[in-house]
């Protein structure tokens, strides 16, 4: 059978067998970013195409000597795509966040000739690689008391999840429950699963929430959020930017969230799906306004602009 390096020197541009090939390199390249997952295959195979293919296409022309370096350059170009794509996300926000945090003297990297090489871990440990189940490292997150949100900075439209002493505290406690070193996609997973709404923001409505699925994900991105710390003003701010973030339907539920009889009435949903909304928009709105001193005046404030 005919080569995609062939294929490629024989019409000039990729035929079935090299589209076949980049979409098996973006399949395996996809696994390996946890932030953009939930994207379609064929969705993302497209939009490389449509974005590189030309300059791609020209630069294996070019440099491409044989099938091996065919599929390393296509494969590097893939991934080098696939960055700027998560960059664009608040998964990739997320995870340039963790890189900033993981610089902090409470961290180091695992030197190159210990197992776990490139790996982080809590500074002066030596425990091994974790590889088991990543959801008690969520649960751990989770458990960090006293999360903060920064004051808005009205001169920036992306605010950080929190302030750095909690996300150094978060990820001190993830790493002291693997008890060894974590590669920066598995933390970047369970930050994801930390701070769901930091991703990008997705739209629920109460249509949308299936009778028998798993709650969606909280949806807007914090770091877009406005959230403030101290003063009457700065919780004022942060309430109206929670408000803004939230969707019509919770927007018409979060002053009646203690009654379920209410949310059924105003969102005409069957009892199941009536919790499910509930439990989703209480669990946005502790991730929009986290945990911090002034999460309850917030939320106070966000259920009387709601009324």
């Amino acid at each position: 059978m005919i080569s995609a390096f062939e294929e490629l020197r024989i019409r000039g541009h990729l035929g079935p067998v090299g589209v076949a090939l980049t979409q098996k390199l973006v399949r395996e390249e996809l696994a390996r970013m946890p932030v953009l997952a939930g994207h379609e295959l064929d969705d993302v195979v497209q939009g490389f195409f449509v974005d590189r293919l030309a300059s791609v296409t020209a630069m294996l022309m070019a440099q491409a000597r044989d099938e091996a370096s065919f599929g390393r350059l296509l494969r590097k170009s893939i991934r080098h795509w696939l960055i700027d794509q998560a960059r664009k996300t608040g998964g990739g926000v997320l995870r340039r966040s963790i890189e900033k945090i993981l610089k902090d003297d409470a961290f180091e990297q695992v030197p190159d000739g210990e197992p776990g090489a490139g790996r982080w871990r809590l500074a002066g440990t030596d425990g091994a690689p974790f590889g088991g189940d990543l959801e008690p490292l969520v649960k751990a997150a989770r458990g960090v008391p006293d999360v903060r949100v920064p004051k808005w900075n009205s001169d920036s439209r992306r605010s950080p999840l929190a302030d750095h002493a909690s996300l150094v505290a978060i990820t001190r406690a993830v790493l002291t429950k693997a008890e060894g070193s974590l590669e920066l996609a598995q933390l970047v997973f369970v930050f994801t699963q930390r701070f769901l709404a930091a991703l990008d923001p997705i739209v629920v409505s109460a249509a949308d929430v299936a009778e028998s699925a798993e709650l969606p994900s909280p949806e807007p991105t914090a770091e877009d959020l406005v959230i403030a710390a101290d003063t009457e003003l700065d919780t004022g701010c942060a309430a109206v930017a929670v408000h803004a973030r939230l969707s019509a339907d919770e927007r018409t539920i979060v002053p009646v969230l203690h009654d379920v009889v209410a949310v059924r009435e105003r969102l005409g949903l069957g009892r199941s799906r009536a919790y499910q909304m509930i439990e989703l928009t209480r669990t946005k709105l502790v991730e929009l306004a986290g945990t911090g001193p002034d999460a309850q005046r917030i939320v106070l404030e966000v259920i009387e602009l709601c009324r």
